[in-house]
Order: C-alpha cells, then sequence, then structure tokens
C-alpha cells in the first residue's frame, strides 16, 4: 500500500510538471503575452486567470494520478498480462474522459463523444 500512496505521489507531481510544461509551451507558440493555462474558450468560463490555472493546476494533478494509478496495475503479480491491459484501459479510458471533458478538450455532445472514443482506442491498441 505504501507503494501505491509513492506512486500516486509522483503521479500528482508529474501531472502539474507537464500540465505546466505544456501550458507554458502553447502560450510560448501561440505567442501570448502570459501562460494560458489551458485553452482561452475554458479560462473565459472563470473569474480570472488565476481561477481558471487553479482549476487548471487540480485537473493537472488529477489526470496525473489516473496514469500513475493505471500504470500501478501492471505491478499486480497475481493477474495476467492480459488482464493487467484490459484494467489499464479501462481505468484510463474512465479516468480520463471526464476529466477531458472538464478541461473543455470536445464539447459534450454524442458525435465528439464517439471521435474521442475512437480516438483513444485506436492509440490505445496502435501503442
Amino acid at each position: 500500500m505504501k507503494r501505491l500512496w509513492h506512486t500516486l505521489l509522483i503521479g500528482a507531481i508529474g501531472g502539474i510538471v507537464i500540465g505546466y510544461l505544456m501550458a507554458l509551451g502553447f502560450s510560448t507558440f501561440f505567442n501570448t503575452t502570459y501562460l494560458f493555462p489551458s485553452n482561452p474558450t475554458f479560462v473565459s468560463h472563470w473569474s480570472s486567470p488565476l481561477a481558471a490555472t487553479q482549476l487548471s493546476t487540480l485537473l493537472w494533478i488529477l489526470i496525473g494520478e489516473v496514469w500513475a494509478f493505471s500504470s500501478w496495475l501492471f505491478e499486480i503479480e497475481t493477474w495476467s498480462i492480459t488482464k493487467q491491459t484490459i484494467a489499464h484501459c479501462l481505468c484510463s479510458y474512465l479516468g480520463m474522459t471526464p476529466l477531458a471533458i472538464l478541461c473543455g478538450c470536445f464539447p459534450l455532445n454524442i458525435r465528439w463523444f464517439g471521435f474521442y472514443t475512437l480516438v483513444y482506442t485506436g492509440a490505445y491498441i496502435g501503442l
């Protein structure tokens, strides 16, 4: 159990670092005058850029946690590799889907949800 908590802590830190670096990279690429924690539409939903950054940081932590926990599933030695892979796929899909919606990665409608599911499944199988 101690190993799981360590994995989750590393996931939270990794989520913040990767999220920040991506925000910094996109803000630099689009030549903005200040750091956008996410796309401008997402930022406009909040009272200030600070509020958007605070929520983005929480979302980055949760995204890191999803990937850290799902990778931890591969350490369950009593499971077969097939069971580990299926559990990883389901855990990461079920964890990332609501977070992707909250992050504003795609509009909330069945067409975009279907497209997201196809891309996710294709990328997972491809990797």
